[in-house]
């Protein structure tokens, strides 16, 4: 079946307004509908206007603007372009107009399809608003952001890099990350990002040592997200920061925590010097004893070889005593720099027990134990802990200076937690906590004691959170004080709450 195609039919239906010109001087020779509805004028009124007539002069828009883009597309071929229209009530509305040059009974002309664009103009608008509000939101972030590609150059980066590292931006886009880092550094970040690259939406810490663009050494915090499948980043989000001065600022309180700590001992040792002394005497006096009634047996001619080996046996023991005691007090007090190891928390316990019972004997005090079986191993700084330790016991010791002989006992005790930690208490039978808020105690300066300077418990508290855990007091079961703290177990071999009595 033949169709007859009605073109006027087409020209007034059409989506987009249709409007015929005068290839030379512009004037508006048809217009359709839709051109109709754009402008606000009619058909009959737009046949009798020029471009320049429903342009938007104010916004720089003419009859002659209009006839060159004409002329322009009669010599050199169709035009895409955005115009300005002005409705009868002022209005302004952006278009966009295809012009095209046609030949129309047999008369030269220009076709112009024009298309109301103020949704897309309005689109637009935000979206250079949103762009300029996340650009003034990053350039007010003081952390580094970059976006790295696969092999670790930078394809994008933040002004902040100025502040971070001292680089303009384009100093740096395109460069290896890798080229001014620490070569370990390098490579462990290097394996990082490779981590990352096989995984989609997850955070990877980061850490490493970079150079500054004045030469110095930078330490680094981040965090790396891969968003490789992202075709709006491409790439690898790597967020930073310099924490050169943090790190620079805990190694000097931890070097205060450790000149205090060494202070503290020397001070303890020498409160303790009569109780020490008394100690060494007796195994020094036993020798004495041993090695003179060797002596005047020989000169009797009555020592024989099994007497002789007894009184060297004797001797010997003493000797060790004599050996452990000195050896507690030295590793007690040695100054030495901080230092993790894996240690078993009932072997720190044993080690300062030697120290803590000569006090305790000064004092007519029981000392009792109830260790776990198992091993419970923690990382901490062995000598510091032993500090703890012994703070804590010999405070114990002096606040049950007026407690009954026979009530004076102090406990030492160690349990495991449903948190993945290992718990120390120290309980005593004195005159408990003070009725001011318990946590005081832990405060710089504070002091329940006559002659105390009030850091021992202050120190204590330092030294346990640098290890991530905590101190704190409760009150006792026989109505004294009893101390806690705790310590984060190293990953291993389960461990089985089972103390021994």
């Amino acid at each position: 079946m033949h169709v007859t195609t009605n073109y006027q039919d087409v020209f007034d239906h059409a989506n987009d307004a249709i409007f015929i010109h005068d290839n030379t001087t512009g004037t508006i020779l048809d217009a359709n509908r839709m051109a109709s509805n754009l402008t606000g004028y009619s058909v009959a009124q737009l046949r009798q206007m020029t471009v320049g007539d429903i342009s938007s002069r104010r916004r720089g828009f003419d009859d002659a603007g209009a006839v060159a883009l004409l002329q322009r597309t009669i010599h050199e071929g169709p035009q895409l372009f955005e115009w300005w229209l002005c409705r009868p009530d002022g209005s302004d509305v952006p278009v966009e107009v295809n012009l095209k040059h046609i030949v129309s009974d047999g008369q030269p002309r220009v076709i112009s399809l024009v298309r109301d664009i103020h949704e897309r103009k309005e689109a637009e608008r935000r979206l250079v608003a949103r762009e300029s509000y996340f650009r003034r939101l990053i350039g007010s972030i003081s952390d580094g952001i970059v976006i790295l590609d696969r092999r670790g150059h930078v394809s994008w980066v933040g002004p902040s890099i100025r502040q971070v590292l001292g680089f303009r931006e384009r100093e740096v886009r395109g460069q290896s990350v890798f080229r001014r880092m620490d070569h370990d550094d390098a490579n462990r970040l290097a394996a990082r990002l490779e981590t990352a690259t096989g995984d989609n939406g997850g955070v990877i810490p980061l850490e490493y040592r970079i150079q500054h663009r004045d030469g110095s050494w930078r330490r680094h915090e981040g965090s790396c997200v891969n968003l490789l499948e992202d075709k709006c980043v491409n790439g690898l989000l790597v967020t930073f920061r310099d924490v050169t001065s943090r790190i620079e600022a805990e190694e000097r309180v931890r070097q205060r925590d450790l000149e205090l700590s060494h202070m503290a001992r020397l001070s303890t040792t020498g409160e303790m010097a009569s109780a020490l002394a008394h100690e060494l005497n007796q195994p020094f006096f036993a020798i004495m004893n041993f090695v003179g009634g060797a002596i005047r047996r020989a000169d009797a001619g009555r020592l024989d070889a099994d007497t002789l080996r007894d009184v060297l046996e004797n001797t010997r023991v003493q000797a060790e005593r004599a050996g452990r005691i000195i050896r507690t007090v030295r590793n007690f007090t040695r100054k030495s720099g901080y230092h993790r190891e894996t240690v078993d928390i009932r072997t720190i316990v044993e080690e300062i027990a030697p120290f803590i019972e000569i006090e305790a004997r000064a004092k007519r005090v029981a000392v009792r134990y109830r260790l776990l079986r198992e091993p419970a191993m923690v990382d901490c700084d062995w000598v510091l802990i032993e500090q703890v330790i012994s703070n804590l016991a010999r405070n114990g010791i002096e606040a049950m200076i007026d407690t009954p002989i026979e009530r004076r006992q102090l406990t030492l005790s160690t349990h495991l937690t449903a948190a993945g930690s290992v718990n120390v208490s120290i309980e005593d039978r004195g005159h408990g906590l003070p009725r001011a808020n318990p946590d005081r105690l832990f405060d710089a300066f504070f002091t329940t004691k006559k002659e105390g300077l009030g850091i021992g418990l202050s120190l204590c508290r330092s030294i346990v959170d640098s290890h991530g855990g905590h101190l704190w007091a409760t009150d006792g079961a026989s109505g004294g004080a009893k101390f806690h703290f705790s310590l984060p177990l190293t990953t291993g071999e389960p461990v089985h709450d089972d103390p021994i009595r």
